[in-house]
């Protein structure tokens, strides 16, 4: 299969003219090329996705602020001794930041304008114009580089957040004056540390493969390689979200999120008022992160351009 028959429909043979190429030629035959911006003309879906991640980003915020408050109807925070369900209450709230910090770095790509399949568009589009696409070219470059580093440096950000994250469940759990608890018996705790080591692979792969370390082996610099990281950093990202559900879920579950009923509950929507406060706040946590998940996933997806 070549390489334009393995790209899908909407990257091949992009019309210059339908995508709004001027060039304007002077008498020394030098020439300036205004492509439109990716905001100005964009087909509906890539408009669509667009706001996605905008909204995606104003969720990031929210859900630092649930989370904070959530922390707080738990009984705030600490990092003695004799403290262990304020120790532990560290863990969600460096996990939600982990997640907030991974959701700004999959999605700087797309909006900075860098992305993939973003500057492919372009290319096509600057195919005929080769004086052009090698001073866009150089530009585009230096912009992709900044962002590059700019993405491993927040997701180096994420993973100090998560790997504090669970030294806290682990110091929690195992304090000798609060009393000890074991530790990863549940199916949470088991998908966590599997999305840590995925985490670490990628992140790792990323700095060495992308990051100019072994730019010179074209077998870890190939394009194939690079779809790869891009499939696994979306994965990563459905995963951790997955992943705070769970714990989520976990946790109000030793909490108590049920109320008492004297009858047969038949139309439980009446009876919201009566679930816990503290309840209410992590229903509305997970429901973001849900959120958030899902605006991410569809701003990243590679849509056709209609």
């Amino acid at each position: 299969m070549s390489e334009e028959e393995g790209q899908p429909d909407w990257l091949r043979n992009v019309d210059n003219s339908r995508n709004g190429v001027a060039i304007s030629t002077s008498s020394n035959e030098n020439f300036s090329m205004t492509l439109p911006s990716d905001n100005s003309s964009s087909p509906l879906l890539q408009k669509a996705q667009s706001g996605a991640a905008f909204l995606s980003l104003l969720l990031t915020l929210v859900s630092i602020i649930l989370v904070s408050l959530l922390a707080i109807a738990w009984g705030g925070v600490a990092w003695s001794e004799g403290n262990a369900k304020q120790v532990f209450n560290w863990h969600p709230i460096l996990m939600i930041c982990a997640y907030a910090f991974m959701n700004v770095g999959v999605l700087i790509f797309r909006l900075s304008g860098t992305s993939s399949y973003q500057q492919h568009t372009r290319n096509e589009q600057l195919r005929l114009l080769e004086q052009s696409t090698a001073v866009f070219g150089e530009e585009s470059k230096s912009k992709r580089g900044f962002i590059k580093w700019t993405h491993s440096a927040i997701w180096a950000c994420s993973f100090l957040f998560g790997l504090i994250g669970i030294l806290a469940v682990f110091k929690s759990h195992n304090d000798p004056v609060s009393g000890y608890i074991a530790n990863l018996y549940s199916l949470h705790s088991w998908v966590g540390i599997f999305v840590l080591t995925l985490y670490c692979v990628q992140f790792l792969y990323g700095i060495l493969a992308f990051g100019g370390f072994l730019s010179r082996r074209g077998r870890f610099n190939h394009p194939i390689m690079m779809e790869i990281h891009k499939f696994t950093g979306t994965y990563l990202h459905v995963l951790v979200t997955a992943t705070i559900l769970m714990g989520i879920q976990e946790k109000e579950g030793f909490v108590g999120c049920s109320y008492e009923v004297q009858q047969a509950d038949l139309v439980p929507f009446k009876n919201l008022g009566m679930i816990p406060e503290a309840c209410k706040l992590s229903h509305g946590l997970g429901i973001v992160v849900l959120a958030m998940g899902l605006l991410t996933s569809f701003s990243l997806s590679r849509l056709p351009v209609v």
